[in-house]
């Protein structure tokens, strides 16, 4: 099998590419492959069938396990399911595999390419970005302008994690495919230049939400300067193992105002049969004049 891809455009990227997390950040990196042209395959456990990231995916193996947290079986299984497929990378996302030094190491012992951080590296950016809003224990808005070029420029020896967006945002770059391109063996030399201003909002279940739990009428409007990531479509099912944030919503602007204005709209515009009180309660902060006067 090998590392060896293929070219495209003038540049070499992989044939397929094993996405071992799930969630927001496994659907993130499916479709940033999927737009290479990449086949992107997901690896599930029990429970997971009919998870969004399984759903996006353009193969899905099952590992026959039932708890997706890494234990040494999990490890092997995982690696076994790279080899079926035929890829030639295996990307961890940004859950606690990417993190795990023991799943990298196994990994790096065998041919296949691992995309991303190297084991041990911290998740931190720099000051990328900045939080803005954190209420019980949890950062509900960040906020970013011009970025530092080596944000961008390191991207492979970083770990993802969601308020990265921020990054893309305001240098119109996609990270991940940065982060595959590095680990195919690429060096870019582009240095991207910041522009504009990027906010993000986040979503969480609250302490209702009880799960599993299957989502119904799932809705979010798209427009310009909006990304929004979530693990919710109608029909999709949630379970313990899924991340309390259920979607994030960047958006862009030429300034503040206008970043907030569709940062609002956006999250205004979102749909669910059965919201929880959480979605109210962000659209009251989008609102609060503390939130709309802080200087960018």
């Amino acid at each position: 099998m090998g590392q060896a891809g293929r070219h495209r455009e003038g540049l070499r990227v992989f044939e397929t590419v094993l996405v071992a997390d799930r969630g927001l950040l496994a659907v993130r990196v499916i479709r940033s492959c999927q737009r290479l042209g990449i086949k992107a395959v997901s690896c599930v456990t029990e429970g997971d069938e009919n998870a969004l990231h399984t759903r996006v995916a353009d193969e899905i193996i099952r590992l026959g396990v039932a708890d997706p947290r890494s234990t040494e079986a999990v490890v092997e299984a995982v690696i076994e399911a790279a080899r079926v497929s035929g890829a030639q990378a295996i990307h961890p996302g940004g859950g606690p595999w990417a993190a795990d030094a023991a799943f990298a190491g196994a990994v790096l012992a065998t041919d296949l390419a691992w995309v991303g951080a190297p084991p041990g590296v911290p998740a931190e950016w720099h000051a990328a970005w900045r939080e803005t809003v954190r209420r019980a224990g949890r950062t509900l808005l960040w906020e970013a302008s011009a970025t530092e070029p080596s944000d961008v420029t390191a991207a492979g020896s970083r770990r993802l994690v969601g308020p990265d967006r921020l990054v893309e945002a305001v240098t119109r770059t996609d990270l991940v495919e940065r982060q595959l391109r590095q680990a195919a063996g690429e060096r870019p030399h582009d240095v991207p230049t910041g522009s504009g201003y990027a906010m993000q909002a986040a979503l969480y279940a609250g302490p209702q939400t009880l799960v599993p739990v299957v989502v119904r009428g799932w809705a979010a409007p798209d427009g310009a300067g909006i990304v929004v990531d979530t693990v919710l479509a109608d029909g999709a099912r949630l379970t313990r193992y899924d991340d309390a944030v259920l979607a994030r919503v960047t958006a862009h602007g030429a300034d503040r105002g206008q970043a907030l204005a569709r940062l609002t709209a956006t999250v205004d515009g979102i749909v669910l049969a059965e919201p929880p009180a959480e979605l109210a309660e962000l659209r009251a902060l989008l609102r609060e004049p503390s939130v709309i006067s802080m200087v960018g």
